[in-house]
């Protein structure tokens, strides 16, 4: 019986030999004999004169035909007389992109797809290739940005460039903070200093209970870790490590703070816009579009706060690739579109447009958000504060697997210790029927 995988490549190797076949027959029909031998891109290339010939390339996004054209279409079609974009609209999961396959769509560039979908679908290509054959730098693009890619196969494989980084940071309400008397965050916080301004900023007050400290996203402390939860080989999980009983502290000491009868501390930021009553939380730096038109809500942000004897930020978990598919035609074409993204003309556009930019040049940063009325008098450059934590030489593909569940156990009575077993054996039986449906 054929799997959906197996289906998938025999559509892939049909289509492919219809476009090849195609390719070889119109060749022969419109070369002359004076030509033949020489592609129109290396006249043009040696002339200079002649226009190169127009291409077409398709790029899946799960953005509508608005967004793909400000973000993507214009910028390249403006830049590149001879490269026009098509778009494909579909979710980046498995799910639609079988489904894309089986209907013989073949998108050349895709955007957000992760790298174990790349290798599932065979789509996987190494862009080194592309950037050694037109002597191309990456030099512009932080490392660790590259890094990170990197290190999510076991061979070191560039299988996308950076489009966007999501950067955290620390949201405060003023107001707050000049009720209680208590000065601003500052750019260079570790969690305890936030946990003890927390402490300052928690208590009741006219009536009303504020609470000092919360996270939107409870992993974000663990993600400044540069280790892996699970062995990349054998799936093993890592919980021995000494940064998972220092970040379960943590958790215990910000939940320990007090000031709410709601426990759920880890899922946006309802007290902070609605209620007002949280003085600090650690979101998403979009939080400063979400947020602007909260009636009342006068805020402003810092740095993400670090931990004790460390300068690094989060790690780059969450960054948005753009990667060529492997069966690709047009893939010359693919790397001047997916490489132009990078360079500092759309980079300051994409700054400026709120996209977290994946440039070394500082005059990029500094343009953060500059586009937004929003932002205007916030610290949206404190994102910048600190250099983002290095990934581990292979990041483990079976780390998804664990998940420290962080809101059930903030509303738990269990013990921490116990908690950490727990949740470690989940993640050891979710990998243990992973590698079973492999065999």
């Amino acid at each position: 019986m054929l799997t959906r995988r197996s289906l998938f490549m025999m559509v892939m190797f049909l289509f492919l030999s219809f476009v090849l076949l195609a390719c070889s027959t119109k060749d022969e029909g419109e070369r002359g004999e004076e030509n033949l031998g020489e592609s129109n891109q290396d006249t043009n290339e040696s002339t200079g004169d002649e226009p190169m010939e127009p291409v077409t390339v398709s790029v899946l996004v799960h953005w509508d035909e608005d967004m793909f054209n400000e973000r993507f279409k214009e910028p390249i079609e403006e830049a590149f007389d001879h490269i026009t974009l098509e778009h494909i609209q579909a979710a980046s999961n498995r799910e639609e992109l079988e489904e894309l396959f089986a209907n013989g769509v073949f998108p050349d560039i895709v955007f957000e797809v992760s790298q174990e979908d790349l290798e599932f679908f065979d789509m996987a290509y190494d862009l080194d290739e592309l950037a050694d054959k037109h002597d191309y730098s990456f030099d512009h693009i932080k490392p660790v940005f590259l890094d990170s890619i990197r290190s999510k196969n076991d061979d070191g494989l560039l299988l996308g460039l950076p489009y966007e980084i999501i950067y955290h940071a620390l949201f405060y309400n003023k107001d707050i903070f000049d009720a209680f008397g208590q000065d601003y965050p500052s750019d260079d916080m570790t969690w305890q200093d936030a946990i003890n301004l927390g402490e300052k900023l928690t208590g009741e007050m006219d009536g009303t209970q504020y609470r000092g400290l919360d996270l939107a996203n409870a992993n974000i402390p663990f993600n400044q870790f540069s280790i892996n939860k699970t062995d990349p080989e054998t799936g093993d999980v890592l919980t021995d490590q000494d940064e998972f009983s220092q970040y379960m502290k943590l958790i215990d000491e910000i939940v320990g703070i007090g000031g709410s009868d709601n426990e759920d501390f880890f899922t946006g930021g309802e007290r902070f816009v609605e209620e007002q009553t949280t003085a600090m939380i650690v979101e998403f730096i979009q939080g400063i579009n979400w947020w602007q038109d909260s009636p009342g809500l006068n805020f402003d942000v810092a740095a993400l706060p670090v931990w004790e004897g460390s300068e690094t930020s989060h790690r780059v978990d969450n960054l948005i690739p753009l990667s060529i598919a492997s069966y690709s035609e047009v893939k010359d074409e693919a790397f001047e579109v997916i490489t132009y993204f990078t360079e500092t003309e759309y980079q300051i556009w994409a700054s400026r447009n709120g996209i977290g930019p994946v440039s070394e040049n500082a005059e990029v940063e500094e343009e953060f958000f500059q586009d937004y009325e929003s932002a205007e008098d916030k610290n949206v450059t404190a994102v910048f504060e600190h250099p983002h934590a290095t990934p581990p030489e292979v990041i483990s593909n079976w780390d998804r697997f664990f998940d420290f569940r962080m809101s059930e156990y903030a509303d738990s009575d269990i013990d921490r210790n116990e908690w950490l077993r727990t949740i470690m054996e989940e993640a050891e039986i979710a990998v243990q029927e992973e590698k079973e449906k492999g065999q």
